[in-house]
């Protein structure tokens, strides 16, 4: 994603309209708005001190955001869900890139990744292009941080390249059975998936099943954000169908993983339910499990500086 940066004015015009309240949302033509919104997300960026790259591997592009301080032993890969992209983890990645260098990828097929049609996206496919970014990057071993289909993608990598990941912390992590139906299931059990979206307000209605306390955000990126959703809606609906075709089901493995884990999961989840959590701790020896009261489907959202306090418990454990 390019991103247009403003004259100084004219963006602090947009800020101050675009803040103001939900109730009387100021428009803008869909151009400005989109840069506008850009620009709003550049600004996030870089007040994590973010900047952007990109690395080609198996026929994908795979952009990233990195910053932090370079150690050896102190790389940390966090790799976002289901639809959403590398921003995810902006605000957790500006504060673990005070004692570590960080790496947040975009998922193949999300975001601003390749997003090849005649791909076969199953986990153990996307898995393997990231491993192959992670290779061109130099990334040898590393911790290891996911969230949703990102905690799948981070448990199957633990799985396949055992000896590359330090730490590993799934956070609201698909790729198991769920012991209780979320409400996601219970939709997609009916035929309706979720994340096939047609209207703002139906984009809006899905945002607050996903996240229980959202961060402020301004209107103009909000509807930014709908807009990409709302144009995703054949090739989620193909990638959720080559996920669920193929095994995503991780249960019966997890007994192999040997990386320190943390399971952390927000215990008002209506897309993994949050019951998985316990799945996964159960399965995974060297594990621990932390349930957040009042928070939903994305602790590093809802709450970052909780989210990545946890997360440095866990390297600090390893001294590393």
């Amino acid at each position: 994603m390019s991103v247009v940066v403003l004259p100084v004015r004219q963006m602090a015009g947009l800020v101050s309209a675009t803040l103001r309240s939900d109730r009387s949302p100021v428009r803008l033509p869909q151009s400005l708005e989109t840069r506008a919104a850009r620009s709003l997300m550049g600004l996030r960026r870089r007040a994590a001190k973010l900047r952007l790259g990109r690395v080609e591997t198996d026929g994908f592009a795979i952009p990233y955001l990195t910053g932090g301080t370079a150690h050896a032993g102190r790389d940390v890969v966090c790799i976002h869900g289901f639809s959403d992209t590398k921003d995810s983890f902006v605000d957790v990645a500006g504060l673990l890139g005070r004692n570590h260098r960080v790496f947040l990828p975009d998922v193949p097929g999300f975001s601003d990744a390749s997003q090849p049609w005649e791909f076969h996206y199953s986990l153990p496919a996307i898995t393997e292009v990231l491993a192959g970014a992670f290779d061109k990057l130099g990334l040898a071993r590393f911790h290891v941080v996911g969230n949703s289909l990102g905690g799948a993608i981070a448990a199957q990598y633990a799985l396949t390249h055992p000896e590359r990941v330090r730490t590993l912390t799934l956070i609201g992590a698909a790729g198991v059975e769920m012991p209780v139906a979320s409400e996601l299931k219970r939709l997609m059990d009916d035929g309706i998936n979720p994340f096939v979206l047609q209207t703002y307000e139906q984009w809006s209605d899905f945002i607050e099943m996903v996240l229980e306390k959202p961060p402020p955000m301004p209107e103009v990126v909000r509807r930014y954000m709908a807009r990409v959703f709302i144009g995703r809606a054949a090739l989620n609906s193909k990638i959720m169908d080559d996920l669920l075709e193929a095994d995503f089901d991780l249960t019966e493995r997890l007994p192999e993983i040997r990386a320190p884990t943390l399971a952390l999961y927000g215990k008002l989840d209506r897309l993994i339910h949050p019951s998985c959590g316990r799945v996964y701790h159960e399965g995974i020896d060297r594990s621990r499990l932390v349930y957040l009261h009042g928070i939903g489907h994305c602790p590093q959202v809802e709450v970052p500086s909780v989210t990545a306090r946890l997360v440095r418990e866990l390297f600090d454990e390893q001294k590393m």
